[in-house]
């Protein structure tokens, strides 16, 4: 009997295995035990508890599909396909829920057949082919185990088939994003953010010792007429070491065409350049700003900036609220010498206190930092304009 592997499989197949793992009809079953002639009350216990162990995988399996369908498509990149399709990486997952379906066809093949000639789905009644309708119902057998024997038949192919289910859904949702360059960027962007903040001295060593370092997927994206189409097109398409050296190629890149520093670049990215600005303006006049008394509570007895004012500052400069002190350490270099800025433990601190705060509270206290701060910059940006004569 032909029985394929996991690299025979592709979205069709596993779509028609969901059709054979569907619950057996009665009167199909009762044939297929007719047909085997040869069965004892023993032969029929041993193929109860097979199938109680092939259950058993299956739902192991079904667990471990179901933890993979959490995090599967929540990335651009992926760890689960070692150069294979997504159908084969699911398939390969579902081994053991397989290998159980072609013991139930080899118990239940039909007699006669010419086996060289069939396929693991057709070789028995239990599936397809024509069958005669069973003149005796469960009633016709003294003994509980043929009744045992369909219902841990049938318990086992639902199982089997929510395994083929979620396979599905994987796939599918893997496809709708590969086809839907908002939402393949949205994921991208995400994953994109948090490699550059995870990865400053992979960026590091690559700037200082290949400066002139060349790499396709920055070239592609230059190229491509659609950046957000290209992004689509190569979801799934790489691990994530691989994703974090092209986004490591990319923030270099992209710092050498803006007006930022390599360090700014990294933390914040290209899109945030103007808002990088306007911190820079504010941190070299921070002496100004603390003595205009336009914020209470700027500075602490210690003579340091205030871990609750750093907060607010770091979240008006697109801080995430994170333990990723990067955005800090910036802050703290630019006031060196100017003014000490306290460390990241006294803003997690303020940060934890928030929660006392209702999400309204807490917004309109940030909306009004933000017009202080934005006010002070805007008029340091019209004292800096050249005046019309």
């Amino acid at each position: 009997m032909a029985y394929s592997t996991p690299y025979d499989y592709n979205e069709d197949s596993i779509a028609k295995l969901d059709e054979k793992f569907s619950e057996v009809s009665n009167d199909r079953f009762f044939y297929c035990i007719q047909d085997q002639q040869n069965w004892t009350i023993e032969k029929v216990n041993n193929v109860i508890s097979q199938l109680r162990t092939s259950h058993l995988y299956t739902l192991k399996e079904l667990g471990r599909l179901e933890e993979l369908d959490k995090t599967y498509n929540k990335h651009h990149y992926t760890n689960h396909r070692k150069y294979v399709t997504t159908a084969q990486e699911v398939v390969s997952r579902m081994r053991c829920t397989l290998s159980g379906l072609k013991k139930v066809v080899t118990e239940f093949r039909n007699k006669g057949k010419n086996k060289k000639d069939t396929t693991l789905m057709d070789d028995t009644a239990l599936y397809s082919g024509p069958y005669m309708q069973n003149a005796f119902g469960m009633e016709t057998y003294v003994d509980t185990c043929v009744q045992d024997l369909q219902t841990e038949l049938n318990s086992f192919l639902a199982d089997a088939e929510k395994c083929v289910d979620k396979a599905m859904n994987m796939i599918s949702d893997e496809r709708t994003i590969s086809q839907d360059p908002e939402l393949a960027y949205a994921l991208y962007q995400n994953d994109y953010t948090r490699s550059v903040a995870d990865n400053h001295t992979l960026i590091t060593m690559i700037e200082s010792q290949r400066p002139d370092l060349e790499n396709d997927f920055v070239k592609a994206l230059e190229k491509a007429e659609d950046a957000k189409k290209l992004i689509a097109q190569l979801y799934h398409h790489f691990n994530r070491d691989r994703f974090n050296y092209n986004s490591a190629c990319i923030a270099i890149h992209e710092g050498h065409k803006v007006d930022l520093t390599r360090e700014e670049s990294l933390i914040w990215g290209r899109e945030k350049e103007e808002q990088v600005k306007r911190l820079r303006l504010l941190l070299d006049h921070i002496q100004e700003f603390i003595a205009s008394n336009l914020m209470e509570g700027v500075v602490g007895w210690e003579g340091m900036l205030k871990g609750y004012f750093v907060m607010r500052l770091l979240y008006w400069c697109g801080w995430k609220g994170t333990k990723n002190d990067a955005m800090l350490n910036y802050i703290t270099k630019r006031c060196e010498g100017v003014i000490s800025v306290v460390k990241m433990g006294a803003v997690l601190s303020e940060k934890r206190k928030l929660a006392l705060l209702s999400k309204s509270e807490d917004g309109n206290r940030q909306k009004a930092f933000n017009e202080v701060i934005d006010a002070f910059v805007d008029g340091l940006i019209r004292k800096s304009q050249p005046k019309d004569n």
